[in-house]
């Protein structure tokens, strides 16, 4: 991993972290199934994160997200922050190649206006049935993936939403493979 990369994860590890000790066992609560809905993903050959993509890729999957017990009012606000773990599984296409990709990514949301929006941060794991695309090379078959997105809830039991979401190995099987930055539109059901 280059020496610029290992600031900026560790940084993430350590502001994730940091906010979810925020959130005592005290407010500790039950796990619940929020939401679940399709999303359709496209991957830019230019990045917000790492190398130039030799491939343009595509996202087809389900995603779950699922309430962690631990959460925070903001004060008297109708602000609050939860931990969340959204876990998806799907397709990933690109370079006219096709594998599974599944992951689990802890979040923390921020959630406010009454439960009208979410905004929230996370990282976790992937599982890549395909790590070769093409020439692109992922490196091998889990990677570690970082997203962040925002979530619009306009009717009781539906929500729409936009997440970028950016997976790599971080170096960790070598330093020349390249991971992918995706941008992805979701829409589903909330219970």
């Amino acid at each position: 991993m280059p020496n610029i990369q290992r600031p900026r994860l560790l940084q993430l590890i350590f502001t994730l972290g940091l906010f979810t000790s925020l959130c005592t066992s005290s407010l500790a609560g039950d796990m619940a199934l929020l939401s679940i809905g399709p999303r359709i993903g496209f991957g830019e050959k230019v990045p917000l994160m790492g190398k130039e993509q030799q491939y343009y890729f595509h996202l087809t999957d389900v995603a779950a997200v699922i309430k962690l017990p631990w959460s925070r009012p903001l004060g008297e606000s109708t602000w609050s922050l939860e931990t969340r773990l959204i876990a998806s599984a799907g397709l990933l296409t690109g370079a006219n190649e096709s594998g599974l990709m599944m992951t689990a990514v802890p979040d923390l949301a921020l959630k406010g206006w009454e439960g009208l929006v979410t905004f929230d941060a996370g990282m976790g794991a992937g599982f890549f049935s395909n790590h070769k695309f093409g020439m692109q090379d992922f490196g091998g078959p889990v990677q570690i993936v970082a997203t962040m997105g925002v979530r619009v809830n306009p009717f009781s039991h539906a929500y729409t939403g936009f997440r970028v979401q950016h997976f790599s190995d971080a170096g960790l099987y070598r330093s020349s493979s390249l991971g992918v930055d995706m941008y992805i539109e979701e829409v589903g059901y909330r219970f």
